[in-house]
This record gives C-alpha cells, structure tokens and sequence, in this order.
C-alpha cells in the first residue's frame, strides 16, 4: 500500500501545480486581452475552474499524506506551519500554500461582496503562492529537477512581458 499512497502524493502534488500553472498563466493571458480590450469571459471561467480544480488536488494531496504510512505524518504536522521534524521549511511553505489557495478562491467567490478594489490587492498577493508552491516542490518533490521548472516558469514571463510591451505606446516617437 505504502508505493500507492507514494504514487498518489506525487501524482495530486504534480496535477495540481500543473492546473495552478495553467491558471496562473491563463490569468496573465486575461489580464493582457483585458488591456487590449478583448472579451475575457471564458479565459477568466478557465482561469477560476482551473484553480477551484487545484485546491481539490492539493485537498487529496493532503489526505494522502495522512494516510501515508512510510512517514508517519499527523494532522498537525501537515496543516501547521513548522510544527514537524520532517522537512520544516519545504512542509511550512506546502501548509502555507494551501492557505493562500484557500484565501484566493474563497475571496474571488466573495470579490462583489467584500468590493473590487479590496479583492484586487488580495489577488495580487498570489505571486507569493506561487513561489512557494514552486519552491516547496523543488525541495520536497523528487519528480521534477530544478531545471525544468526554472524553464517553465520563465517562457510564460518572457511571452506576457512581450505581449505587453507590443501594447505599450512608443516612448521615443519621431515629432514630425
């Protein structure tokens, strides 16, 4: 049992880090056809779904290290930060993590209840659950080397930062 319980902590782990990728860069993506003036309805549907579907991998990630039998995990040791001996730091930011993930989608459900403006300077903290999702996975996970996600993380950065500076006026124009 215990290489199922392995298998599935890895797999939830993997699929969702995927799914929050996409949603990240899908958000992104949104955000630029929203300053070009585009339609934003289904990239902004796929974008929330694809983080609703995240939280749900990382609930079943969680709940596969709990029953995990190798190492032994409690409850506490998973969901409070820096209150185990195995892996402090990378468990601290995984915990840290799903918080914040928790605090996304339930403050984006809620965004015309507690107002736009209070919702956007909550969203805008995501770049800190994005790094520490990454970050704990590089020191946890066994299944993705540093360089692969280092690559795939800064191609997206590359292509928005583009995609904005196309939209962005001339600064130097010739005066005629």
């Amino acid at each position: 049992m215990e290489m199922f319980e392995w298998y599935m902590i890895r797999a939830t782990g993997l699929a969702a880090y995927l799914l929050l990728y996409l949603s990240v860069i899908i958000g992104l993506y949104s955000q630029v056809q929203k300053k070009r003036k585009q339609k934003v309805t289904v990239s902004l549907f796929l974008h929330e779904s694809l983080a609703n579907w995240a939280l749900y991998l990382v609930i079943g990630h969680v709940g596969f290290l709990l029953i995990d039998s190798y190492i032994s995990l409690q409850w506490f040791e998973v969901l409070v930060p820096f209150n185990t001996d195995y892996k402090p730091l990378p468990m601290a930011l995984g915990a840290l993590s799903f918080y914040f993930l928790i605090m996304t989608i339930v403050t984006s459900n809620l965004r015309k209840k507690i107002g736009y403006q209070k919702w956007r300077k909550l969203h805008a903290l995501n770049p800190i659950l994005y790094i520490f999702v990454t970050i704990h996975g590089l020191m946890i996970g066994t299944d993705i080397q540093a360089a692969v996600l280092i690559a795939i993380n800064i191609l997206p950065i590359i292509m928005m930062g583009g995609m904005l500076m196309k939209d962005k006026p001339k600064l130097m124009s010739p005066i005629n």
